[in-house]
């Protein structure tokens, strides 16, 4: 998917690249029908409505989408670290629904807003350095020295080595980007709060990724769907993304180094 995704964000206008995003995301909320347990034309109807919310999103201010979304991954942490001791709160099917579109939404918000900077193609392919590193850093950190389960209840593989070693990957990224790119300086405190702030965004992804494995896990299924052959679903793809998107996006908004 990489290079399809890569090849979008290059060769798209912004018009083209929403609607591009867009659909990826409308696939990601019929998935997520399934986490809510909806039956098969109810989860057509879900994303059809959610199709219908992204249109009228585009005319919503960025700012407080983004900012709840950030409440939301502070409570998705509650949640996975009290899971399944929470589920009483969140574990029906009208919760979940609703929740599906807090985490979707502001998906589509931040990276339709990404592509409106001056440097859109820089910071969109930043982003996805940053989980893409940060996941592979996470697997052979994991691999090597991996004991010390992060999350068992949640998701078993994961480790604080691999947690530890996916964060510095994604630092060594925005480290080699910065430079080559000369944006921002690191020599400054803004260049530092940069590096920071990448860390944060690597350590957000993660959470992504263990709030779509809790959900995955309390509706018993091991991927979102089949879709993807060997991959699972969308969802399973982009979980990473719907949470550090908002984060990055939302710290660019205030950067005196991005150009609007």
């Amino acid at each position: 998917m990489a290079p399809i995704t890569l090849a979008c964000v290059f060769l798209l206008p912004p018009l083209g690249y929403s609607f591009f995003v867009g659909a990826v995301l409308v696939v990601a909320a019929w998935e997520w029908a399934n986490f809510a347990g909806l039956s098969a034309n109810n989860r057509f109807v879900y994303s059809a409505i959610f199709a219908a919310t992204l249109a009228g999103v585009l005319f919503l201010p960025t700012v407080p989408i983004l900012m709840m979304s950030l409440a939301w991954w502070l409570l998705a942490l509650i949640l996975v670290l009290g899971y399944p001791k929470l589920t009483t709160l969140w574990g029906n099917k009208t919760v979940i629904s609703v929740i599906g579109f807090v985490v979707l939404v502001p998906a589509f918000t931040s990276l339709n807003q990404l592509k409106h900077f001056s440097d859109s193609d820089y910071l969109i392919c930043l982003l996805f350095f940053l989980i893409w590193g940060a996941d592979i850093g996470a697997y052979f950190s994991g691999k090597a020295f991996g004991k010390r389960k992060l999350a068992p209840n949640v998701s078993p593989g994961k480790s604080w080595a691999g947690f530890v070693g996916g964060v510095t990957t994604a630092v060594i990224i925005a480290i080699l980007m910065s430079l080559y790119f000369a944006s921002p300086s690191l020599g400054t405190l803004t260049g530092a709060t940069f590096i920071l702030i990448c860390a944060l965004v690597a350590v957000i992804s993660v959470l992504g990724d263990l709030t779509i494995s809790m959900f995955k896990r309390h509706r018993d299924i091991k991927d979102a769907s089949n879709l993807l052959p060997g991959h699972g679903g969308f969802l399973d793809r982009i979980d990473s993304l719907l949470s550090a998107g908002p984060v990055f996006t939302l710290y660019l908004l205030n950067a005196n180094w991005v150009g609007n």
